[in-house]
């Protein structure tokens, strides 16, 4: 038997890496997954004013830094809520302001130097010869994001997208692609993109009803894909019964599970669905994510080589 944690969507959270990495101890698991949305979404300058000190802000408020710890002491803060930081002078700011090329360059820079931390920190904390460990990316993740895993994959981390990965007797696959999104994610295509994408990794399998499927969309018309209904602008809709909610998950993603019916799906992308579904025999889950809480939500699931033994949620 395999015990596996999956958790998804970190969104550039220190605390919630760290906690990832942790429990694997408290748990016992001997596989490690992590899958979809590595990346946070924020980058904040960190601005030098010379002998008036260093301003930054975040978080509903704007903070002058005097000493390198109270400079640090920010980082951190901004890290462990998913946000990334640079530090700039007066000038470097007029810059950013002007060029939004430069500031995506360089939030893409914080991206991948937050990933190779993080993935340092995977490979020195846990045994990956021991441990299977597997980080994927999600919509939300730039590709650079790719070559940063795929660098250590010589270490035993596993870059999941590519490949056919044997979990305790079943076949792995995965694919960080969803469906179009108000924000124009880096990895989006529409229904039948996902459907061809998707029959093409199952494709690779040798026996799909004892496979298991790693796919950050969720499937449509279940638990795990509800999300709060959006406006023109973005903005949550709700009335008196309170915030209104609509499925969003992948139609393609339902009828290939349907078609196939595979032994678990594994799923993310939307936050606030944390939860379980059955498509016929297939158990699919989304464990959720309140990274910026920093919370750890997972699931933790027990399979042995013919089926899925138990499985739950977990948080903290």
């Amino acid at each position: 038997m395999r015990r596996i944690f999956y958790s998804v969507d970190v969104h550039g959270a220190e605390t919630v890496w760290r906690k990832w990495i942790s429990a694997i101890g408290i748990y016992e698991c001997d596989v490690l997954m992590l899958c979809g949305d590595l990346a946070g979404k924020a980058l904040v300058p960190i601005i030098n004013y010379g002998r008036k000190g260093w301003k930054s802000g975040y978080f509903g408020m704007t903070v002058t830094l005097k000493t390198e710890d109270e400079i640090a002491e920010w980082e951190r803060k901004l890290a462990n809520g998913g946000v990334y930081s640079c530090r700039i002078d007066k000038d470097q700011l007029e810059k950013m302001k002007k060029d939004q090329d430069l500031v995506d360059r360089v939030m893409k820079e914080e991206v991948v130097k937050r990933m190779h931390r993080w993935l340092e920190l995977l490979v020195e904390k846990l045994d990956t010869s021991k441990i299977l460990s597997i980080v994927m990316p999600g919509n939300d993740d730039p590709l650079e994001l790719d070559e940063a895993i795929k660098e250590f994959e010589d270490r035993g981390i596993m870059y999941p997208t590519d490949k056919v990965i044997d979990l305790g007797g079943h076949e792995l696959i995965s694919l960080e692609y969803v469906t179009p999104t108000p924000w124009d994610t880096p990895r989006e295509t529409d229904e039948e993109g996902m459907r061809s994408m998707l029959e093409e990794k199952v494709a690779w399998l040798k026996d799909v009803p004892n496979s298991i499927w790693n796919v950050h969309c969720p499937p449509k018309d279940t638990d795990i894909d509800l999300a709060p209904q959006l406006g023109k602008d973005l903005k949550v809709k709700s009335g008196a019964e309170g915030v209104k909610m609509m499925h969003v998950g992948s139609q393609a993603v339902r009828e290939v599970i349907e078609k196939y019916q595979p032994l678990m799906t594994l799923h993310g992308h939307i936050h606030e669905s944390s939860g379980f579904s059955y498509i016929g025999r297939t158990l699919a889950v989304n464990p959720g994510s309140e990274y910026g809480e920093g919370l750890l939500r997972g699931f933790i699931l027990e399979v042995t080589p013919t089926t899925v033994e138990k499985y739950w949620k977990i948080q903290g």
